[in-house]
């Protein structure tokens, strides 16, 4: 670590920050060029999340009506039975959807982690510190695209429910 600076952060949390004087740190010359795709992208989340609706099932239906996805389609791409999706998105299921379920339509879905998280909030469901909660934060976080059997697979080698059962 010659000619390298290092300098930590003082802090009372439980990661310790430290900043290392090196070349990777100092690149942000593409950071000029993505901003602003990322300045529309935030703009147009944005205004999508003012335009969602207040419930669970509406707010399925909204994010499947913009995809143009049938309840058949979705079912497919989720694992989640065709019929719940529709009770899900007229209202007709009371109940409240596991955890798995919601991530399983995020998944199918293939929504963006703010919409997902709308969904996941929606569906009165919170997240902790447990280990399946970091689970299926980090799938919502990084497998947007995914299959859902690509985010079974990998929940079941961390010992995690599967979103769904595979047919």
């Amino acid at each position: 670590m010659k000619n390298q600076q290092k300098s930590a952060v003082k802090t009372n949390a439980m990661v310790k920050a430290t900043y290392q004087d090196i070349a990777f740190n100092k690149v942000v010359s593409d950071i000029p060029a993505h901003t602003p795709k990322f300045k529309t992208y935030v703009e147009q989340t944005a205004a999508i999340m003012d335009e969602l609706p207040g419930k669970f099932g509406a707010t399925l239906a909204y994010h499947m009506n913009k995809l143009h996805l049938t309840n058949e389609a979705l079912a497919g791409r989720c694992l989640i039975n065709e019929d719940t999706i529709r009770k899900y998105r007229n209202g007709s299921n009371k109940s409240k959807p596991n955890i798995q379920t919601v991530i399983a339509l995020c998944v199918g879905l293939q929504l963006p982690l703010p919409f997902s998280l709308d969904l996941v909030h929606k569906s009165g469901h919170t997240f902790a510190g447990e280990p399946s909660d970091i689970a299926y934060l980090t799938i919502l976080s990084t497998m947007t695209g995914c299959s859902i059997y690509d985010c079974n697979a990998l929940l079941r080698s961390t010992g995690v429910s599967p979103l769904a059962k595979e047919k």
